[in-house]
């Protein structure tokens, strides 16, 4: 190993862990220990680090020993990693991933960079390479949809030397055992909100979704869910489209599937997301129907379903939790000592059932 390559790795090493022993991170890198100090001390007299004996501290530890020494309280060290984060949208269901990310890096002592794509491969591509080519120590990232194997993403997330950790994404099976995930399992959410509205006694109930990744696993999620009514049960599907540019919702198509419910007598209706969820539930109640002993509604989601017209109960991802643990897998990674186990680790979380008026009828005493 060239002396450069060996100061790198001692100056990171300082930045995840404070402070490093001659002897042992000497035995790490291949080289003697002799060899290390003589390292150690190159990197002392240009200032990079403190020399002590044995080994050698961070400048960050060293600033935090003298101020505790000098009686002036804590100092902030500086970051031991930045860590980059590909979202497809800030507007809607990832601020949430976001906030629980970034409290997850300030913990860490980490920075969080983020940028967004818009749901668009190409762009998603351009802001993989160049937060990889600016320097991160790690990468979460959220494809547009599940990570194929010929894809050029693909192929850019393989050849960088940092963790890389999908959120709220799968792989394909190929490729399943390449990086770190955490997602949420949404079959079990949907499966969860089916299984109350059969317990209340709905035989007849419908899903509709816009296209979305989130959708395959609704569809599973329905499925297991309506297995419990059996022959009397009635399931309907309903595709919704994209909203025209500048509108929240397509009204017009969550008008046509309300006339399908009603024409197949459908008497409960699990929505993704809480835009279409409010909107259908405006229209039920326009239509003269009551919510819920005409027409239960769900909202896959929980932003703000509680402000419906009608308090909408839904079945809520625990985005916070998710991009709180994306971040922690990153981390464990960076601080991974060198020859353990390289186990990929895949964490799934479990979306909660919030139950409101929607599907409940309130009792007043």
């Amino acid at each position: 190993m060239v002396a450069a390559a060996r100061h790198d790795a001692i100056l990171r090493e300082l930045e995840l862990r404070g402070s490093l022993g001659n002897t042992g991170f000497a035995r790490r890198l291949g080289v003697t220990s002799m060899t290390l100090r003589r390292d150690v001390e190159d990197l002392h007299r240009r200032g990079l680090l403190v020399r002590v004996h044995g080994g050698a501290v961070s400048l960050a530890v060293a600033q935090q020993q003298a101020a505790d020494a000098d009686g002036y309280g804590p100092r902030r060290p500086r970051p031991v990693a930045t860590i980059g984060m590909i979202v497809p949208t800030t507007e809607y269901y990832f601020p949430e991933v976001i906030r629980g990310a970034s409290r997850a890096a300030a913990e860490a002592n980490c920075r969080l960079v983020v940028g967004a794509t818009n749901y668009s491969p190409d762009e998603e591509l351009r802001q993989a390479r160049r937060m990889l080519e600016s320097g991160v120590d790690g990468l979460l990232i959220t494809p547009h949809g599940a990570l194929e194997a010929d894809s050029s993403l693909l192929q850019v997330l393989r050849d960088a030397r940092v963790p890389i950790v999908l959120v709220e994404r799968d792989a394909e099976d190929r490729v399943q055992d390449l990086f770190a995930m955490v997602r949420s399992d949404h079959a079990y959410g949907a499966e969860l909100g089916i299984r109350h509205l059969v317990a209340l006694g709905h035989r007849r109930i419908a899903l509709a979704t816009r296209p979305s990744a989130t959708a395959s696993g609704l569809d599973e999620g329905f499925r297991r869910g309506m297995v419990a009514v059996g022959e009397d049960g009635f399931a309907l599907r309903g595709a919704l489209s994209d909203p025209p540019v500048g509108e929240r919702v397509a009204a017009a198509g969550l008008g046509a599937f309300l006339d399908e419910c009603v024409e197949k007598q459908v008497t409960a209706v699990m929505l993704l997301g809480d835009a279409d969820s409010m909107a259908f539930t405006e229209l039920v109640l326009a239509r003269g129907l009551r919510i819920p002993e005409d027409m239960a509604v769900i909202a896959y989601d929980d932003e703000v379903a509680s402000l419906a017209a009608v308090p909408l109960t839904a079945v809520a991802p625990l985005k916070r939790d998710l991009g709180r643990s994306a971040v922690r897998l990153c981390v464990d990674q960076l601080r991974r000592v060198r020859g353990d186990s390289g186990t990929v680790v895949r964490s799934v979380l479990m979306p909660e059932l919030v139950v409101r008026e929607s599907t409940i009828v309130r009792e007043f005493v």
